[in-house]
This record gives C-alpha cells, sequence and structure tokens, in this order.
C-alpha cells in the first residue's frame, strides 16, 4: 500500500500523539487516493496469504458510508484550522492578527452547523464512495440494548456499551456531525477566551515590529488581565516613547521584546508597570514558542551513535541548530585558521 502511494507522490503520514497537524495531512492523502487504497486492500484480501488476507478485508470492512463521511468531515474541519495553527506556530506571528483569524475560524465552524453545510458535506461524501466503490447502502439499525432495571430511574456516570452506530443520515447528523462541530467550538472558546486574546493583542503591543507598539488601547488590555496600575501606566507608555526617540540615534533600537525588556531593566524603578508587563509577556507560553522548537534538534543532533557526547558540545551544537540563518553565514575558512593559529600543530607538540 505505501509502494502504491509513494509512486503517486503521496504517502500516508505517520501519526503523532502531540502534533495534530499531521492527521490533517494524513486525512487528505487519503481522501485523494482512497480508490488507490480500496483498490490494493482488494488485491491483498484475495491473496493466498491468510495473515495478509484476513487483515486486509477486515480493513476493507471499515471502509463504509461511515467511514466516508468522518473522512470528508475532519478533512474539511482540520483544513480550516491549520491556518490558524501556522500562524501561531510561524516565528514572526502577529497576535493582533491571529486573535483576528480566530474569531474567523469560529464564525466558519458555527456556519457549518447549518443544513445546507451538511448537505455539500453529505454530496462529498457520496462522490467520495463513488470514486473508490464504496457501497452507499445503510446498515440495518440494531436493537438497541436494554437497560438493566436496577438502573432505572438512577444517575449513571459511565457508558452501558449502548454505542450509537450511524446507520442513516439523520442519525450521521446528530451522532457524529454535530458533536464534532461543537467539541472544535467549545475547545477554541475555552482555549482563545476574551481574555486569552486580550492579553495576545497587549503581547503584540510590546514587540517594536508591531503597528500597535505601545499603543495605549492595546497594552491596557494586558495590563487589565494582570492587575496593573493603569494610571501609572499611562504616564509611562508616553515617557517611554520620548526615551526610545532620543535614543535612535545615539545606539541600535530595540527590535525584539526580549530586547525591550533589557532595554527597559535600569529604568525599572521609573516604568515599574511597564517593566512588570514586559517580564510578563516574555515567559508567557504564547510568546516563548521559538526556545521550545530547540528541543526537536536534540534528537537530530544526540542521536544514538553520539550517546557519549559532552554536555558542552551538545550546548554548541544545539545553539548552531538553533540558530541555523546565522551558521549558514559563517565563514568556515576563517575558523579552520583561527583554530589553527591558536593550537598549532598538535602532531608536533604530541612528540
Amino acid at each position: 500500500l505505501l509502494c502504491s502511494l509513494r509512486c503517486c507522490k503521496k504517502e500516508l503520514q505517520q501519526l503523532s500523539d502531540t502534533r495534530w497537524a499531521c492527521r490533517h495531512i494524513a486525512c487528505h492523502n487519503v481522501m485523494d487516493r482512497s480508490p488507490a487504497i480500496v483498490q490494493v486492500l482488494e488485491e491483498i484480501g484475495s491473496e493466498n496469504h491468510p495473515q495478509r488476507a484476513v487483515e486486509a478485508r477486515g480493513i476493507l470492512a471499515q471502509i463504509d458510508l461511515n467511514f466516508a463521511g468522518s473522512l470528508v468531515l475532519f478533512r474539511k474541519v482540520l483544513s480550516d484550522s491549520k491556518f490558524l495553527s501556522d500562524m501561531l506556530q510561524s516565528k514572526a506571528v502577529d497576535y493582533a492578527k491571529a486573535v483576528e483569524l480566530i474569531e474567523a475560524l469560529k464564525e466558519t465552524l458555527v456556519q457549518y452547523r447549518s443544513q445546507a453545510s451538511f448537505e455539500e458535506m453529505w454530496s462529498e461524501k457520496l462522490d467520495l464512495c463513488l470514486r473508490s466503490n464504496i457501497d452507499t447502502t445503510q446498515r440495518k439499525p440494531k436493537r438497541p440494548r436494554q437497560t438493566a432495571k436496577v438502573l432505572q430511574d438512577t444517575v449513571i456516570h459511565c457508558t452501558l456499551g449502548q454505542l450509537v452506530v450511524p446507520d442513516s443520515k439523520h442519525t450521521f447528523w446528530v451522532s457524529v456531525y454535530y458533536p464534532v462541530l461543537d467539541n472544535m467550538i467549545g475547545e477554541i472558546g475555552r482555549r482563545f477566551s476574551n481574555t486569552n486574546c486580550n492579553i495576545m493583542q497587549g503581547v503584540q503591543a510590546l514587540n517594536l515590529s508591531s503597528p500597535t507598539f505601545l499603543r495605549k488601547e492595546a497594552v491596557l488590555l494586558l495590563a487589565e488581565a494582570y492587575d496593573s496600575n493603569i494610571y501609572d501606566l499611562k504616564n509611562e507608555l508616553h515617557q517611554t516613547r520620548r526615551v526610545l526617540d532620543r535614543q535612535k540615534g545615539e545606539k541600535e533600537s530595540p527590535t525584539t521584546l526580549m530586547e525591550f525588556t533589557q532595554f527597559l531593566e535600569p529604568y525599572q524603578d521609573v516604568f515599574y508597570e511597564l517593566f512588570r508587563l514586559s517580564k510578563i509577556a516574555v515567559v508567557l507560553p504564547v510568546s516563548s514558542a521559538s526556545c521550545e522548537r530547540s528541543f526537536s534538534s536534540l534528537r537530530l543532533i544526540k542521536t544514538y551513535l553520539r550517546s557519549t557526547m559532552t554536555e558542552k558540545r551538545l550546548s554548541s551544537l544545539a545553539v548552531l541548530s538553533i540558530e541555523s540563518k546565522h551558521t549558514r553565514a559563517l565563514d568556515l575558512d576563517k575558523f579552520v585558521k583561527r583554530f589553527a593559529e591558536q593550537h598549532g600543530n598538535r602532531r608536533i607538540q604530541l612528540l
């Protein structure tokens, strides 16, 4: 199956427990290559190899109308959510624009809860079944399991094995389509509440490359979330702009949030509230995601063949990997000459 997909330049994506973006790619590839997948599974199911044939026929039995509907639904939902995910993971993220994209995603998911959107998804699902030769006949509804008399008129906090299998268009609409959209809308509302969005806009207002830098309305959103003195902060914002304008000609101005915090450190007694908010913004997870990217590089640097690497060498290689943009701009010939001048010919020294 994998060989067939590689020939089509589409591979089944390996799923990850921590990154859901790979699931969007997996849904996209499976939906585009579903006819080839079904054909390969049918050919494997007719082979003489018992174990492979049984597994292939078992997978084919699960590729039914409900599978096709879930595949179309998740591809649609994850495709819309991927734009927000990519923006939040980018190095030069604009949190004010991210808040606008969050609101747009909420409105899109709410619009999907209409009957017109469901009918569009259902027709796309039937088209997928037609292309992939998937049986579109609905299963006969099973008789629901009866609840024990002992549990009647009681509050039950666990499942009783009454799994609802979507056996009709209406059942899929109620038991699959609506719950998926409601969970997405609820999770986005929980993770990106009004308070969190206000904090993101406030953090962006402390970034010197932002058009809302030190804008009073945006900074006050962050100040209200962390109980700052609003009156003192308004005066500090005005004086900070004057100090930055005065020092532009003397030396380089800060360009990042970290540099801005370091710039305020000598004036922390004067700009107490602004310096406090800058320190909070630096350590917030929404603004410290760039340093977390270094953890993904450790696996590539310290492999099983480099298990005896010392801490000093590992730290140096990690810095080179994290700052790859500056690393590529270095002149390696100069480093070799400098190393040779400092250490000389090591072979002669050993003799």
